[in-house]
Order: C-alpha cells, then sequence, then structure tokens
C-alpha cells in the first residue's frame, strides 16, 4: 500500500484514466469524488456569483458576462468530458473491490438511458413542431406511469450502489485481482 495524502488518493484515478481492470479503495474512491465535487462547487458558486452581481446592478447582461457564461460552459463540458472516463473507470474498479462485477454499474446506465427515452417519448407529442400545443395533463398515463415507477427503481438502484461504494472491500485477493490496501495494513476508512 502507498501512504497517499488526500490529494494523492484524488488524483490516483487521473493517473489509471481509463483502467477499468483491478479494484480501487474506499479511499482512492471517496477522495477523487471530493476532488469532483469542489471543482464544480467553486465554479457554480462563480456563475451564481456573476449573476448576483449582474441582478444588483439591475441593467442587462453585458457581453463580457454573457461571454463569461459561455466561456465557462465550455470549461465545464469539457471537464465533464475529460472526468467521464475516469469516473467511471473507477467506480468500476469500486465495484470490483466489494467482489461485484462492473456490470452493476452499466446496468444502472442502461436503466438511466431508458428513463430518458421514456420520459422525452411520453413529452414527445409536445415537442414536434407544427402539432396542436398539448395540455401536459393529457399525455399518455401508462407511459408516464411507467416513467415515474422507472424513476423510482433508478433512485432505488443508486442507493444500492451508494451501499457497494460504502461497504469495505474483500480482504485479500478476490476475483478482480489484489487487495489496493495490501497485505495487513489497516485501512484508511475502517
Amino acid at each position: 500500500m502507498q501512504n497517499l495524502s488526500p490529494i494523492g488518493w484524488a488524483l490516483r484515478p487521473l493517473k489509471n484514466y481509463a483502467k477499468f481492470s483491478g479494484r480501487a479503495s474506499r479511499a482512492e474512491f471517496w477522495w477523487f469524488f471530493l476532488f469532483l465535487f469542489v471543482v464544480w462547487m467553486a465554479v457554480y458558486f462563480l456563475l451564481v456569483g456573476s449573476v448576483i452581481s449582474a441582478a444588483r446592478t439591475q441593467s442587462a447582461p453585458s457581453a463580457g458576462m454573457m461571454g463569461m457564461f459561455g466561456g465557462l460552459g465550455l470549461v465545464l463540458i469539457f471537464f465533464w468530458l475529460a472526468m467521464l472516463l475516469p469516473t467511471l473507470a473507477v467506480q468500476t474498479r469500486r465495484l470490483h473491490d466489494t467482489n461485484r462485477s462492473g456490470w452493476w454499474l452499466g446496468g444502472f446506465y442502461l436503466l438511466y438511458v431508458l428513463y430518458f427515452v421514456m420520459l422525452f417519448g411520453s413529452m414527445g407529442s409536445m415537442l414536434v413542431p407544427g402539432a396542436q400545443p398539448t395540455d401536459p395533463s393529457q399525455v399518455s398515463g401508462g407511459m408516464f406511469g411507467a416513467t415515474m415507477i422507472l424513476g423510482i427503481v433508478i433512485f432505488i438502484y443508486m442507493i444500492t450502489l451508494l451501499v457497494f461504494y460504502c461497504l469495505p472491500g474483500t480482504k485479500g485477493t478476490n476475483s478482480y485481482g489484489e487487495d489496493p490496501y495490501g497485505p495487513d495494513v489497516e485501512q484508511v476508512f475502517a
């Protein structure tokens, strides 16, 4: 086991950028997600602060402010795209540490895609250009109900994955590789 600082643990998934095999410790997983959360919150507060300052001046947004929103938006999109693979990889390796298949994560994202297909499908009549505007309450009840049930299933699935991510990894070697903490080493979050 490496004796890493919190920053070392947070950056470790970036060193294993697209490595889906092996195992990730709880420390690696949670420090990485804390890093992502801090970055997202910093950008969020920048955006909110600029909106509040523009609202206090009670004037129309300037071209510079609109450019900043566009620039920060592009930075957020590129950051999200850059972090997508290491996020999926560390989630998969964390599941491997608890001796579970990465397909638990694959199943979650497949359900998530199905949810959005059903959600937009149930509102498709409202989105068709040139069609008569439809009252949202008139959307197909069966499709809407199935979409809501799937949303509840996804929520329960998310809770299940969260529990898996919080569980300690299996001691010693499991079917996915060596213990990320090494033999006879006390775990960080034990």
